[in-house]
């Protein structure tokens, strides 16, 4: 990490354990200006084998991972400055990739994000308590416009708008929630659904667009 210019500072609560060291990685951006990544693991956090944490030179970045959280193998942290935070007593399982580009990704305490589900963040994205996500789920908080143009799509604007999952809520296999989303709490998408815009509380979402499609009150 010295030698790209990143001031390393790592908190390690008791009992943390890894089954086999983490592969902590500078990113692709020229060694510059200087920059920082501070890990904090609480209490019996717990490591598989071939995890990633990548941050980039000239950014500041943050991991904190609480109490008794469960880290699965190959699990990718990829921190482009900005924060991943991950409540305590909960579970990523093996393949999934938490990229920040400046944002914030906020995970509460007794979240189950399940194998090879991405989350970016270029702005926020929040998964409240006791919330599930399902087999390869995406949530991301930006876009790509294009102008039809030449310029390459890279460097047109980006635009972004939050993403909220509301607590306790179950989100189904291959669902995708989009830039501006907010699912309420108590809800369930359903697999393959496509989530934009805001929903309320205690619903089924399907389809692509997703709609509300009952109320989990309903008999």
């Amino acid at each position: 990490m010295k030698w790209v210019g990143i001031q390393l500072d790592v908190e390690l609560g008791d009992g943390v354990v890894f089954v086999r060291h983490p592969f902590v990685l500078a990113g692709v951006e020229p060694p510059g200006d200087p920059g920082s990544l501070t890990i904090r693991l609480g209490d019996r956090v717990r490591f598989a084998p071939g995890v990633i944490i990548e941050a980039e030179p000239g950014k500041h970045s943050v991991l904190e991972i609480g109490n008794g959280t469960r880290i699965g193998a190959t699990t990718h942290f990829h921190l482009r400055g900005g924060s991943i935070r991950i409540g305590a007593a909960g579970e990523i399982r093996d393949g999934c990739v938490l990229k920040t580009t400046g944002g914030a990704i906020e995970i509460a305490d007794h979240c189950f994000v399940s194998y090879g589900s991405m989350l970016h963040a270029t702005e926020h994205v929040t998964v409240e308590e006791r919330t599930v996500l399902a087999e390869r789920v995406t949530l991301v908080d930006s876009g790509h416009d294009t102008d039809g143009g030449d310029v390459h799509w890279a460097l047109q604007d980006v635009p972004t708008a939050p993403v909220v999952v509301g607590s306790n809520t179950v989100v189904y296999a291959n669902a995708v929630i989009t830039m501006g989303a907010h699912v309420g709490a108590n809800s369930q998408v359903a697999a393959g659904a496509v989530v934009r815009g805001e929903h309320p509380e205690g619903v089924l979402l399907a389809g692509a667009p997703a709609e509300v499609v009952k109320s989990l009150g309903d008999d």
